[in-house]
């Protein structure tokens, strides 16, 4: 018993002596780090990559421009995407599409769209919304 009774009050030195070490010693949060660098790898701006957006009306017709140009057919649409592909590589740049259904669209039109962004061989993305049941 009186063995027990020093070796509880040896922890409690023991953990004050611990909590005044932390609580006086000096807590820094800049570190001193540096960076590797490279002279061989040539400094390039990020791609700009422009998007854009395909939306798709109940009736199949075709929004683009943020509603500012509906196109009726999907010939249409392809030359108008045709006119950017070409455009954008007279830029040296890149786009890429996203089609926006609207959420009663038959899914045949947001098919033909994607169809249209392979045979251009431009990269595509489809936005869908889960639905939970």
């Amino acid at each position: 018993m009186v063995g027990g009774g020093m070796m509880i009050r040896l922890i409690d030195v023991v953990l004050i002596l611990l909590f005044g070490f932390i609580s006086i010693s000096e807590v820094s949060d800049k570190t001193d780090i540096h960076l590797p660098t490279s002279k061989l790898t040539p400094i390039q701006p990020p791609a700009q990559e422009e998007v854009v957006i395909v939306g798709i009306t109940l009736d199949g017709r075709y929004r683009l421009r943020s509603g500012r140009l509906y196109l009726d057919t999907t010939q249409q649409l392809q030359q108008y995407l045709f006119q950017l592909t070409e455009k954008a590589a007279s830029l040296g740049s890149n786009f890429r599409v996203r089609v926006r259904p609207h959420r009663d669209t038959p899914i045949r039109y947001t098919m033909q769209v994607a169809a249209i962004c392979d045979k251009l061989h431009i990269p595509k993305g489809i936005d869908v919304k889960k639905v939970d049941k």
